[in-house]
């Protein structure tokens, strides 16, 4: 197993295994002006939301291109049937407000607006009648269909087509960021097939109502308001920012000058397989030490032996929808920080466990809004400058997702968009058959060695752990190129 680049320039994900080409379909709203002249205001956004918006605009004053998305592709094994994904896609935009919004920003501030739900009536078109996509030019192509039909003030909010085949045909769909994550995109697509199968047999989806998002908007304002100086969140957050000396950056060398964000390329590993993960719960089981808490343990080991650094210090993001909110389309999730340092002289499991207890304390944390604990600070002068994102850490369980005994929600593959950064930001999932990262890291030949060192170094930790090892270390040679 090695590190995989995508070619520079490209927006696409990198894909495990090939997904079918075909003739282009999409759908999009009957009337997206009607739809926009019966919207309605609805307050405004989210903390994570503002902050997005704020640096949308900004980018886009500068003329620069939108790549602020989410999207995913999923495989479909049958042939297309594009009326009834037309009726399903109907079903699903009106079941969402967020997917019926759209984000009006002017001096004024932000201002959520959102269309009625009897607007939304999805159709099918063809973009290019002689377009007809291989397997290799699909996650490419759909990436740049999202790029280009999406923003965050676009009606609809949502992008959707397929490349369809005789045999299959393979669906995308994708977003500006402000409208959700990439929980949010998983969920979309269990829903949708749902939805879709529906319409095909012609018999109703039994599926769970869905909350407003305007509802945890609103609750996370009533949250922001409650958090005190003295809040365990504050605490948290202070800690790392001391111990860090500031928000967490990046550990690796990036060759970057300063710090500014620079054009950025995709890069991909499976860490272990589903056999090694396997070992890892057993080993763990019994002793209170969690897999995630593993993860973190291996990227500090993999941290300190690559650049020297016995502190382990990111942010992350961690899902907060409340009761009734299981489902609902939108940005419902919270950064919280993940802080400790690695005791070269203790045993593995040692440093699982405290990877582990920082991973509880950051779930603590995540309880109050980011935006707000970060005002706390602020006032007390113990915030430290922020320019743009902080290095982020992401995990998620493909396994416990809902849909995920489904053949056809399987193969879902998630992706952010490809934009600019200083970080080498990771995103950790588990899969049914593997454990795998993506992350994206300026494009240049320092980011790209020590990148490649920093992941082989975390997939020879978990592999040791998972044979055995007391102290699984990296292989000779994993460490060098980041020196």
């Amino acid at each position: 197993m090695t590190v995989r680049f995508s070619p520079p320039g490209e927006l696409g994900p990198l894909l495990r295994e090939a997904f079918p080409g075909g003739s282009v379909v999409e759908w999009t709203m009957r009337s997206p002006d009607r739809a926009r002249l019966g919207s309605s205001p609805s307050g405004a956004g989210t903390f994570l939301q503002s902050d997005h918006l704020a640096t949308a605009v900004a980018a886009r004053l500068r003329g620069e291109p939108h790549r602020a998305i989410i999207g995913s592709l999923t495989r479909f094994d049958e042939p297309l049937d594009a009326e009834a994904m037309a009726q399903a896609l109907t079903d699903f935009v009106r079941r969402h407000e967020e997917l019926r919004a759209h984000y009006v920003v002017d001096e004024s501030g932000i201002t959520r607006v959102v269309a009625p739900a009897d607007s939304v009536e999805m159709v099918t078109t063809v973009p290019d009648p002689d377009l007809v996509l291989d397997e290799a030019s699909v996650g490419e192509y759909a990436a740049q269909r999202i790029t280009s039909l999406t923003d965050f003030d676009s009606v609809p909010a949502m992008a959707f087509g397929a490349a369809a085949g005789e045999r299959g045909f393979t669906f995308y769909l994708g977003a500006d960021h402000v409208h959700g994550d990439g929980y949010s995109v998983w969920l979309a697509l269990a829903e949708i097939v749902a939805l879709y199968r529906a319409r095909v047999h012609g018999e109703p989806a039994d599926l769970l109502s869905v909350g407003k998002y305007a509802d945890f908007i609103r609750a996370e304002a009533m949250s922001a308001a409650a958090v005190a100086a003295d809040a365990d969140s504050v605490h948290t957050w202070r800690a790392a920012l001391r111990a860090k000396g500031g928000v967490p950056t990046s550990p690796l060398d990036l060759g970057i000058d300063g710090d500014t964000a620079v054009p950025a390329v995709r890069a991909r590993r499976d860490l272990i397989d589903a056999d090694d993960a396997a070992r890892i719960d057993e080993r763990l089981a019994g002793t209170g030490c969690t897999f995630t808490g593993c993860l973190y343990a291996a990227m500090a080991s993999a941290q300190l032996a690559v650049t020297g650094d016995r502190l382990f210090c990111t942010t992350t993001a961690l899902a907060t929808r409340p009761p009734g909110h299981e489902r609902t389309q939108g940005w419902l999730c919270n950064f919280a920080p993940i802080c400790f340092e690695v005791d070269p002289d203790a045993d593995f499991v040692s440093l699982i466990g405290a990877a582990t207890d920082a991973v509880r304390d950051a779930r603590s944390a995540a309880a109050a809004p980011v935006g707000a604990v970060l005002g706390v600070l602020a006032q007390t002068g113990e915030l430290p400058p922020i320019t743009g994102s902080p290095q982020m850490v992401t995990y998620l369980d493909h396994r416990r997702l809902p849909g995920v005994e489904d053949p056809t929600v399987r193969t879902t593959v998630g992706f952010p968009g490809v934009g600019k950064t200083k970080n080498a930001n990771l995103w950790v999932s588990r899969m049914t058959d593997c454990v795998t990262v993506e992350t994206q890291i300026p494009d240049n030949a320092t980011a790209r060695r020590n990148i490649g060192a920093y992941l082989d170094a975390i997939a020879d930790i978990l592999h040791d752990f998972a044979a055995g090892a007391e102290r699984p270390a990296p292989r000779t040679g994993s460490t060098g190129a980041a020196v």
